[in-house]
Protein backbone atom coordinates (compact mmCIF):
# COMPACT_ATOMS: atom_id res chain seq x y z
CA UNK A 1 0.00 0.00 0.00
CA UNK A 2 1.40 3.38 -1.00
CA UNK A 3 1.65 6.29 1.47
CA UNK A 4 -1.48 8.42 1.82
CA UNK A 5 -2.09 12.10 2.43
CA UNK A 6 -4.14 12.37 5.64
CA UNK A 7 -6.89 14.96 5.95
CA UNK A 8 -7.82 15.93 9.51
CA UNK A 9 -11.27 17.42 10.03
CA UNK A 10 -10.80 19.47 13.20
CA UNK A 11 -12.35 22.48 14.86
CA UNK A 12 -14.31 20.42 17.38
CA UNK A 13 -11.80 20.85 20.17
CA UNK A 14 -8.71 22.65 18.80
CA UNK A 15 -6.47 21.53 21.67
CA UNK A 16 -7.35 17.90 21.03
CA UNK A 17 -6.72 18.34 17.30
CA UNK A 18 -3.32 19.77 18.15
CA UNK A 19 -2.73 16.82 20.48
CA UNK A 20 -3.55 14.42 17.64
CA UNK A 21 -1.01 16.15 15.42
CA UNK A 22 1.60 16.04 18.19
CA UNK A 23 1.03 12.33 18.75
CA UNK A 24 1.37 11.62 15.05
CA UNK A 25 4.74 13.38 15.09
CA UNK A 26 5.97 11.61 18.24
CA UNK A 27 4.85 8.18 16.99
CA UNK A 28 6.54 8.53 13.61
CA UNK A 29 9.93 6.87 13.21
CA UNK A 30 11.99 9.18 11.02
CA UNK A 31 15.54 9.67 9.89
CA UNK A 32 14.88 13.01 8.21
CA UNK A 33 12.07 15.55 7.94
CA UNK A 34 10.86 14.09 4.65
CA UNK A 35 9.86 10.89 6.48
CA UNK A 36 7.01 12.55 8.37
CA UNK A 37 3.35 11.91 7.50
CA UNK A 38 1.80 14.25 4.95
CA UNK A 39 -1.17 15.86 6.73
CA UNK A 40 -3.71 18.52 5.83
CA UNK A 41 -5.69 19.97 8.74
CA UNK A 42 -8.90 21.98 8.55
CA UNK A 43 -9.67 23.48 11.96
CA UNK A 44 -13.16 24.87 11.40
CA UNK A 45 -14.74 26.59 14.44
CA UNK A 46 -18.05 27.05 12.57
CA UNK A 47 -19.09 23.39 12.71
CA UNK A 48 -22.42 23.33 14.60
CA UNK A 49 -22.52 21.75 18.05
CA UNK A 50 -22.94 18.00 17.68
CA UNK A 51 -24.41 17.38 21.14
CA UNK A 52 -27.09 20.05 20.74
CA UNK A 53 -28.21 18.49 17.49
CA UNK A 54 -28.29 14.98 19.00
CA UNK A 55 -30.70 16.38 21.60
CA UNK A 56 -32.92 17.94 18.94
CA UNK A 57 -31.58 21.48 19.17
CA UNK A 58 -29.68 23.63 16.72
CA UNK A 59 -28.40 22.89 13.24
CA UNK A 60 -27.15 19.62 11.81
CA UNK A 61 -23.34 19.53 11.60
CA UNK A 62 -23.42 17.19 8.59
CA UNK A 63 -23.53 19.85 5.81
CA UNK A 64 -20.56 21.74 7.28
CA UNK A 65 -18.64 18.52 7.93
CA UNK A 66 -19.36 17.36 4.37
CA UNK A 67 -18.20 20.70 2.96
CA UNK A 68 -14.92 20.33 4.83
CA UNK A 69 -14.46 16.75 3.62
CA UNK A 70 -14.71 18.05 0.05
CA UNK A 71 -12.19 20.80 0.87
CA UNK A 72 -9.78 18.15 2.15
CA UNK A 73 -10.30 16.14 -1.03
CA UNK A 74 -9.60 19.14 -3.29
CA UNK A 75 -6.53 19.97 -1.18
CA UNK A 76 -5.13 16.53 -1.97
CA UNK A 77 -6.16 14.32 0.97
CA UNK A 78 -6.59 10.61 0.26
CA UNK A 79 -8.16 9.69 3.60
CA UNK A 80 -10.02 11.68 6.28
CA UNK A 81 -9.92 11.35 10.06
CA UNK A 82 -12.12 13.11 12.61
CA UNK A 83 -10.71 13.60 16.14
CA UNK A 84 -14.12 14.44 17.66
CA UNK A 85 -15.73 11.25 18.99
CA UNK A 86 -19.26 12.72 19.09
CA UNK A 87 -19.01 13.52 15.36
CA UNK A 88 -18.77 9.78 14.76
CA UNK A 89 -22.50 9.61 15.49
CA UNK A 90 -22.88 10.98 11.94
CA UNK A 91 -20.17 8.91 10.26
CA UNK A 92 -22.49 6.64 8.25
CA UNK A 93 -24.13 9.66 6.64
CA UNK A 94 -20.79 11.38 6.12
CA UNK A 95 -19.37 8.31 4.36
CA UNK A 96 -22.20 8.49 1.85
CA UNK A 97 -21.41 12.13 1.11
CA UNK A 98 -17.61 12.14 1.36
CA UNK A 99 -15.39 11.98 -1.75
CA UNK A 100 -12.67 10.23 0.30
CA UNK A 101 -12.65 7.33 2.80
CA UNK A 102 -13.16 8.20 6.47
CA UNK A 103 -11.40 6.26 9.22
CA UNK A 104 -13.77 5.35 12.03
CA UNK A 105 -11.79 6.01 15.22
CA UNK A 106 -14.28 4.12 17.37
CA UNK A 107 -13.77 1.00 15.27
CA UNK A 108 -10.06 1.34 16.10
CA UNK A 109 -11.04 1.23 19.78
CA UNK A 110 -13.02 -1.96 19.12
CA UNK A 111 -10.00 -3.57 17.43
CA UNK A 112 -7.83 -2.58 20.40
CA UNK A 113 -10.32 -4.02 22.89
CA UNK A 114 -10.51 -7.24 20.89
CA UNK A 115 -6.74 -7.60 21.19
CA UNK A 116 -6.65 -6.84 24.93
CA UNK A 117 -9.82 -8.33 26.44
CA UNK A 118 -12.46 -10.98 25.97
CA UNK A 119 -15.87 -9.87 24.73
CA UNK A 120 -17.32 -10.56 28.22
CA UNK A 121 -15.09 -7.91 29.83
CA UNK A 122 -16.89 -4.81 31.07
CA UNK A 123 -15.41 -1.55 29.79
CA UNK A 124 -16.08 1.89 31.27
CA UNK A 125 -16.75 4.92 29.10
CA UNK A 126 -15.91 8.46 30.19
CA UNK A 127 -18.02 10.56 27.86
CA UNK A 128 -20.45 13.44 27.89
CA UNK A 129 -24.19 13.04 27.43
CA UNK A 130 -24.05 13.56 23.65
CA UNK A 131 -21.83 10.54 23.06
CA UNK A 132 -23.68 8.50 25.69
CA UNK A 133 -27.18 9.27 24.40
CA UNK A 134 -26.22 8.72 20.75
CA UNK A 135 -24.83 5.28 21.63
CA UNK A 136 -22.00 5.84 19.19
CA UNK A 137 -19.53 3.69 21.14
CA UNK A 138 -22.03 0.91 21.80
CA UNK A 139 -22.78 0.80 18.07
CA UNK A 140 -19.25 -0.35 17.19
CA UNK A 141 -17.97 -1.99 20.38
CA UNK A 142 -18.97 -5.55 21.26
CA UNK A 143 -18.01 -5.36 24.97
CA UNK A 144 -20.55 -4.33 27.58
CA UNK A 145 -20.11 -0.59 28.06
CA UNK A 146 -20.67 1.02 31.47
CA UNK A 147 -21.31 4.77 31.38
CA UNK A 148 -21.39 7.40 34.14
CA UNK A 149 -24.71 8.15 35.79
CA UNK A 150 -26.61 11.03 34.25
CA UNK A 151 -25.58 13.43 37.01
CA UNK A 152 -21.94 12.43 36.44
CA UNK A 153 -22.29 12.99 32.71
CA UNK A 154 -23.27 16.56 33.61
CA UNK A 155 -20.23 16.82 35.90
CA UNK A 156 -18.07 15.67 33.02
CA UNK A 157 -19.62 18.35 30.79
CA UNK A 158 -18.61 20.95 33.40
CA UNK A 159 -15.09 19.50 33.68
CA UNK A 160 -14.65 19.82 29.91
CA UNK A 161 -16.78 22.82 28.93
CA UNK A 162 -17.03 24.84 32.16
CA UNK A 163 -15.52 28.28 32.71
CA UNK A 164 -12.40 26.65 34.16
CA UNK A 165 -12.73 23.43 32.17
CA UNK A 166 -10.33 21.58 29.91
CA UNK A 167 -11.45 23.52 26.83
CA UNK A 168 -10.38 26.74 28.56
CA UNK A 169 -6.86 25.33 28.84
CA UNK A 170 -7.14 24.08 32.42
CA UNK A 171 -5.33 20.75 32.86
CA UNK A 172 -4.60 21.27 36.55
CA UNK A 173 -4.44 18.83 39.44
CA UNK A 174 -8.01 19.76 40.37
CA UNK A 175 -9.25 18.50 36.99
CA UNK A 176 -7.43 15.21 37.56
CA UNK A 177 -8.95 14.82 41.04
CA UNK A 178 -12.47 15.39 39.70
CA UNK A 179 -11.94 12.84 36.95
CA UNK A 180 -10.56 10.26 39.38
CA UNK A 181 -13.75 10.55 41.43
CA UNK A 182 -15.81 9.69 38.35
CA UNK A 183 -13.42 6.86 37.45
CA UNK A 184 -13.77 5.45 40.99
CA UNK A 185 -17.53 5.11 40.46
CA UNK A 186 -17.03 3.22 37.19
CA UNK A 187 -14.53 0.90 38.89
CA UNK A 188 -17.28 -0.21 41.28
CA UNK A 189 -19.07 -1.66 38.24
CA UNK A 190 -16.11 -4.04 37.78
CA UNK A 191 -14.79 -2.47 34.59
CA UNK A 192 -11.29 -3.52 33.51
CA UNK A 193 -10.46 -0.45 31.42
CA UNK A 194 -11.88 2.98 30.68
CA UNK A 195 -12.24 4.65 27.31
CA UNK A 196 -11.42 8.37 27.21
CA UNK A 197 -14.51 9.00 25.13
CA UNK A 198 -14.14 12.77 24.64
CA UNK A 199 -11.15 14.10 22.75
CA UNK A 200 -10.31 16.64 25.48
CA UNK A 201 -9.87 13.83 28.01
CA UNK A 202 -6.77 12.69 26.12
CA UNK A 203 -5.09 15.82 27.48
CA UNK A 204 -5.59 14.91 31.13
CA UNK A 205 -6.21 11.17 31.52
CA UNK A 206 -3.61 8.44 31.59
CA UNK A 207 -3.37 4.95 33.04
CA UNK A 208 -0.90 5.79 35.81
CA UNK A 209 -2.86 8.79 37.06
CA UNK A 210 -6.27 7.08 36.95
CA UNK A 211 -5.17 3.76 38.45
CA UNK A 212 -6.81 1.73 35.67
CA UNK A 213 -6.01 1.15 32.01
CA UNK A 214 -7.15 4.17 30.00
CA UNK A 215 -7.86 3.54 26.32
CA UNK A 216 -7.20 6.71 24.38
CA UNK A 217 -8.88 6.89 20.93
CA UNK A 218 -6.71 9.87 19.99
CA UNK A 219 -3.54 7.81 20.49
CA UNK A 220 -4.99 4.87 18.55
CA UNK A 221 -6.02 7.23 15.76
CA UNK A 222 -2.56 8.84 15.69
CA UNK A 223 -0.86 5.45 15.34
CA UNK A 224 -3.27 4.47 12.56
CA UNK A 225 -2.53 7.74 10.77
CA UNK A 226 1.18 6.95 10.92
CA UNK A 227 0.52 3.53 9.37
CA UNK A 228 -1.70 4.96 6.63
CA UNK A 229 0.66 7.84 5.95
CA UNK A 230 3.64 5.54 5.63
CA UNK A 231 1.77 3.03 3.50
CA UNK A 232 1.79 0.33 6.20
CA UNK A 233 -1.88 0.34 7.21
CA UNK A 234 -3.50 -3.07 7.27
CA UNK A 235 -6.98 -1.66 6.87
CA UNK A 236 -8.51 1.66 5.94
CA UNK A 237 -12.23 2.01 6.48
CA UNK A 238 -13.46 3.05 3.04
CA UNK A 239 -16.91 1.50 3.01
Amino acid sequence: MSPKVIGVLGGMGPAATAELFNRVITNTSVEMDQDHVNMIIINDPQIPDRTNYIFGKGTSPVPRLTENLHKLFYAGADVAVIPCMTAHAFISELKQKSPIPIVNAIELVELHLRDRFSSETRIGLMATDGSVKSGVFEKYISNEIVVPEEKDQKKLMEIIYGENGIKSGNTSYGISVALKELVKKLKKANVKAIIAGCTELSLVMDTEEMGIEVIDPILLLAKHIVNIGSGNAITVDDS
